[in-house]
């Protein structure tokens, strides 16, 4: 799906935002789950690396390909839609992968330093 997708990037089309572009993606990614989580994490019984790493990754991927697809040919949207949309899937897939290996050994040095901050805690 992925390969078929990178075959069409509108790249021309994304430099055509401009800067609208680059603030729609930084917006989605951001605020997107990260405020969510970090809200719910009381009530979902999140520790500190845990609210971050769940809201940070939530990548934006196939499934939003399609249903964007699905509703651009539904609703005869305008292409800027199609455009942003997809500049968004997109950015996501690469800011996401690109992150996912730094960002996992960040999180399980948390979660071990915690760990260890707990049974430190309980046997003292």
């Amino acid at each position: 799906m992925f390969v078929g997708f990178g075959v069409v990037l509108p790249w021309s089309a994304w430099f055509g935002l401009g800067w609208q572009g680059a603030g729609l993606v930084v917006g989605v990614l951001l605020l997107r789950r990260l405020p969510v989580l970090w809200l719910l994490r009381r009530p979902l019984r999140l520790g500190g690396a845990d609210d971050v790493f769940l809201g940070w990754f939530g990548p934006i991927g196939v499934s939003a390909l399609f249903y964007l697809a699905m509703e651009a040919e539904r609703m005869a949207v305008e292409v800027v839609v199609l455009t942003a949309g997809s500049l968004v899937i997109a950015a996501s897939t690469v800011v996401h992968g690109v992150t996912s290996a730094p960002a996992r050994v960040l999180y399980r040095r948390a979660s071990l330093s915690r760990h260890l901050q707990a049974s430190v805690d309980l046997s003292g």
